[in-house]
Formats: structure tokens, sequence, C-alpha cells
């Protein structure tokens, strides 16, 4: 038989630890699973001598991926987006990038596809379309227009 001073009794003892174990599974469980905000870097503009592009390019990184992209508009209505992802995490990680372009009261945001990183490695992505707004409003993106890129994971 057991010497028991701690003066609760085996029914006691058995709810706090069952408590004790659930409030740390779940502190675990947050810990794993929990999304780490996004380290986005300033977004760097350069229109080109000529006026007919426009380049942003950043940084950016989330939840062990992290990497650079390039974002172009041109005069003529197309974008291009072109990133890179280097995955840390010993597992495969999906990845996209998402560039929103904002100027006067206009906002359009355009995506790459998803594409798989494995782990240690390092992958490349590109997308390119056309769209009319940045067709029509080019002179006043030119101006003053802004675009935050981020990286995406999952």
């Amino acid at each position: 038989m057991r010497v028991d001073n701690t003066r609760t009794s085996g029914r006691a003892r058995s709810r706090r630890g069952l408590a004790l174990l659930i409030a740390s599974g779940a502190a675990l469980g947050s810990l794993l699973l929990g999304t780490v905000p996004a380290q986005a870097n300033g977004t760097t503009k350069e229109v080109s001598a000529d006026g007919q592009s426009i380049t942003f390019a950043t940084s950016d990184s989330s939840r062990n991926v992290s990497g650079g992209v390039t974002f172009v508009v041109n005069a003529d209505g197309n974008w291009s987006i072109t990133g890179t992802a280097h995955n840390s995490n010993l597992l495969v990680r999906t990845f996209h990038w998402t560039c929103d372009l904002t100027w006067d009261a206009a906002k359009v945001t355009h995506v790459t596809a998803k594409k798989a990183a494995p782990g240690k490695t390092t992958r490349t992505i590109s997308s390119a379309a056309y769209d009319p707004d940045v067709q029509g409003d080019f002179v006043a993106i030119a101006d003053h227009g802004r675009a935050d890129c981020d990286i995406v994971i999952g």
C-alpha cells in the first residue's frame, strides 16, 4: 500500500492529472499546427526607363519557407509574377505567391499556381496573364501604385 501524505483523494489526483494532460496536449497541438505570421520585407518599385513597365520586388517568409518574388506590370496590360521558395523543413511544403496591386481606390490581386517544394530544396514558379484594369490605369499605377506580395504556404 502506498503512503499518501498529500491529503487529496485518488479521484481528485486523477482529475487534476487528466486536466494537466489535456492542457499540455492543447498547448503542444497549437504549437505544432499554429500558423506563424508571414514576415514580409519592404517592396521596391522601379519604373523602366521607357516608362512601359513597372517592376515590384520583395521577399517573404512563412512557416520556414522563404523566398523572393518579382511582380512586373506592363503598359499593354500584361503582368507576370516570378518567385522562388526555399523550404527549410524536412517535409514537402506547397506554396504559391499572391500579389495585391493597389492604386487610387482600385485593387487587383494576381496569384501563381501552387507548387510543391520538397524538404531542403528551392523551387521557382511563375505566372503571367493580361489584365485590362492594369492597361487602363497604367499611368496612375506608375505614378502612385503599390504592390504587396506574399508567399502562401498550403
